[in-house]
Order: C-alpha cells, then structure tokens, then sequence
C-alpha cells in the first residue's frame, strides 16, 4: 500500500523486534580493572563482563552450563579465565569450557558458553549485539580528537549515563528530525544541507545560527554565528556530532543500548579543544560551559520520548517525510528477520 509518507506503509514500519545488529556501549572502561567482573543486563538478557589479567576485556553470556550458576554474581578471574562461584568450573574468556578442579574429567571440550564480540573503544566497553550471533561485519570508526593534546579528553569529567524508556530507534531518528528543535531546545531550527544514507553509516549536515538574534552570548561575544554542523551515525549503537571551530571544536559522541522492550542506556561523551593554555583533564571555560549546555540540551529529549508511544507508521508533514522516510528504510536492515538465512 502507498502512502504520502515517502514510501509504502511496510517501508516505514519499525521491527517488532527490538534489538538491532550492531556496536553498543555496555560500561566505562576504566569502572573494569583486572580481575574485576560486572554483571550486565542487556538486549534482553543476563550477561557477565570481565577482564583478565592480561587487560583483555570478555563478555560472555551470564550462566554457568554446569548448574546455571550466574557468572557475574560471585564469580572470579583466574588469569583469562572466569570460575563460577558455585562450583568452581572455569570457563575460558572465548566461553570454552577449562575445568572441572575436583573431577577426573578435568575439562568438557564440547560445552561452550556464547561469547560476544567486544572492543574496548575510547573508554567504552562496546559488544557486537547480532539476532543470530554472525560475527562484526564493520569496526567502530576512529575518533582523531580522542588522540590529539590539543583536545580535552573523552575522560573522566565528560562522560554521563542515563537510563531512558524509550525504543533504540527513536534516539537516532532525530538526524533526520530538525522539526523539533525550537519546541523542545528553544533555538531556531536548523537547515539540513546534506543527508546520505550508505551500509551502516548516516552521514548528514546542518546549517544553524548560534545567538540569532542576540548582541552577544558567552558562545557568541561577538554576535551571531552561522555554524556547519556534521552527524555521522554508525548502525544505530553510536553517533556522532561534530561541532565547527567557528562556534568551538568538539565532538560529541553517544551510545545507545538496548536493556529490555522498554529502555534503554545512553551513553554520552564529549571532547572540545583546550582553553588556550590549559593542559588539565578537566574542561574549563567555555569547553566546560559547552559541556554543560551539551549535557543539559541531549537531557531535554528524555521526557518526551519517555511518555510518548512511538508509532509504527507515523503521519509525517510534506517537509519531513523525505529524510525521515529514508532513515526508517535504512534502519531496517539493522533487525534481521527470525530465521538468519532470512
């Protein structure tokens, strides 16, 4: 069935199923030192996050295949391994069975608990989610600014978490959503001048005015500016937003992982360029009071997708309808279908 909406009502439906293939932030690296275990709730399911002695870090799937014993609750590391704290089986960080310590039969070579994908990733822990368990099939993308002195680090003082009940979906969907910028952020809207659509990658660009309409502003102390700003989202686990040196360098990145049908972790950092002078971790001056406006501005979101139901087949307006119809297309091949030969 056609619709005015930029596409067919099966083109624009969001999966009933829930959690989409790609990378997703589950902690903060440097809340895991070696030797440690967490024990994670995500996508649905029980998991256990480790990491050995040598620095690896390995999230497994939470239960013990002898009993059931949860893995992240008691549990240990013995070099790259993890012991159950019920029976002291040892499972390898790949999730292979290793022993059995009071058994004749030290190990069982055909037990094996699922493992996921993990990279420790400019202080994110992130894991390769996929519905039928296939392998990465892209990387997270590097971020220069993480890499250069001349930024202020990603670390500690930057970063903030919330949970926030609200599909996965509608956090990302707001690349192709300028329209709600003046209601809810109370600024002008900005223009789209670019909106590109490609494999796991979104890449689109916005032309706003920081201070219109004001003399001067602590961003803006000499009157208004026009800004390029850059969105690149990677599946729909992390996005970046990257801001002009004109206004001030930063970027902005965030993750955005399910926890169950109805929430969902957000994760949020930022990295702008050093006050002239200062070579402290923490952000000063203007980086510090961005980051505050950044972290208040992302926050304002929050209520309204809490207390909304996100439509499956929204009605858009004739202004809207091409990009956001093109997103929910694209997003599609995030959520593979039951069976995986599908």
């Amino acid at each position: 069935m056609a619709s005015d909406n930029g596409g067919s009502q099966d083109d624009l439906a969001v999966s009933t199923y829930r959690y989409p293939t790609g990378w997703f932030c589950v902690g903060w690296s440097d809340d895991l030192k070696p030797g440690d275990v967490q024990k994670l709730h995500y996508f649905g399911q029980e998991l256990v996050c480790f990491r050995g002695e040598s620095g690896k870090v390995y999230v497994l799937d939470a239960y013990c295949l002898h009993l059931g014993g949860h893995l992240g609750v008691g549990g240990r590391v013995e070099g790259e391994r993890i012991v159950c704290p019920w029976h002291e089986w040892h499972w390898n960080g790949d999730g292979t069975h290793a022993l059995i310590p009071y058994s004749k039969q030290k190990t069982k070579p055909h037990l094996r608990i699922a493992s996921w994908p993990v990279r420790d990733w400019n202080g994110m822990i992130l894991v390769w989610h996929d519905r039928h368990r296939r392998p990465p099939h892209w990387e997270p993308p590097p971020v220069p600014e993480a890499e250069s002195d001349e930024f202020y680090p990603l670390h500690p003082h930057t970063r903030l978490v919330k949970q926030v009940k609200v599909h996965v979906q509608m956090i990302m969907e707001n690349a192709a959503d300028p329209y709600h910028i003046p209601p809810v952020h109370h600024g002008n809207r900005p223009e789209t001048t670019s909106f590109h659509l490609e494999g796991d990658r979104l890449h689109a660009t916005i032309k706003t005015t920081y201070g219109a309409g004001k003399k001067s502003t602590w961003l803006t102390p000499d009157g208004p500016l026009e800004a390029h700003i850059t969105y690149d989202t990677y599946g729909l686990g992390i996005g970046f937003v990257r801001f002009p040196s004109n206004v001030l360098e930063a970027v902005q990145i965030t993750s955005h992982t399910p926890i169950d049908e109805e929430s969902t972790a957000y994760w949020y950092m930022l990295a702008a360029r050093r006050e002239p002078g200062d070579t402290g971790e923490k952000p000063q001056g203007r980086a510090a009071r961005f980051l505050k406006a950044q972290q208040n501005l992302i926050q304002q979101d929050f209520s309204i997708w809490e207390n909304m139901k996100y439509l499956e087949t929204p009605s858009f307006a004739p202004e809207e309808a091409e990009h956001y119809a093109a997103f929910r297309r694209w997003a599609r091949h995030f959520y593979p279908e039951p069976s995986p030969e599908n």
